[in-house]
């Protein structure tokens, strides 16, 4: 029965890092970006994400790219603003109608369980580059 447990216990440490991961640049920290799967012949999809910012002045997302899409559009940008900031000590959650990452004419399928890279670029913390996880569609 212990030996079951401890089992259990390592097999869910394991596989939380899978379920939720993060890239981390001085001030800011990406979680989970992810996108849900695609059906075939589909031109968009959307990138979900957390940014968060521990600096101690704002910073802004001004653009992103992906070799799976023709082009990354930063979406819901207010006032005639070109990019997302992220103000000093802050978070900005990239879900639902808010602010958005898409991709435009995606190249292929995003299949569930599959991963891509994208580069985000910021004004202040430059480009990274992250790994954006292919989630099944419920």
């Amino acid at each position: 029965m212990l030996r079951s447990a401890l089992f259990m216990l390592a097999a869910a440490a394991l596989a939380a890092p899978a379920l939720s991961h993060s890239h981390k640049t001085r001030s800011l920290e990406i979680v989970h970006p992810h996108t849900l799967q695609t059906q075939k012949g589909a031109v968009s999809a959307r990138v979900l994400m957390t940014i968060r910012n521990s600096g101690r002045a704002p910073d802004r997302l001004v653009s992103a790219s992906t070799p799976r899409a023709a082009r990354v559009e930063l979406g819901n940008v207010r006032n005639g603003a070109t990019a997302l900031v992220i103000r000093a000590g802050q978070e900005l959650g990239l879900a639902g109608d808010g602010p958005s990452v898409m991709l435009i004419g995606l190249k292929k399928p995003l299949d569930a369980y599959d991963d891509f890279k994208m580069t985000l670029v910021f004004e202040r913390a430059g480009p990274v580059a992250i790994d954006v996880m292919v989630e099944e569609a419920q």
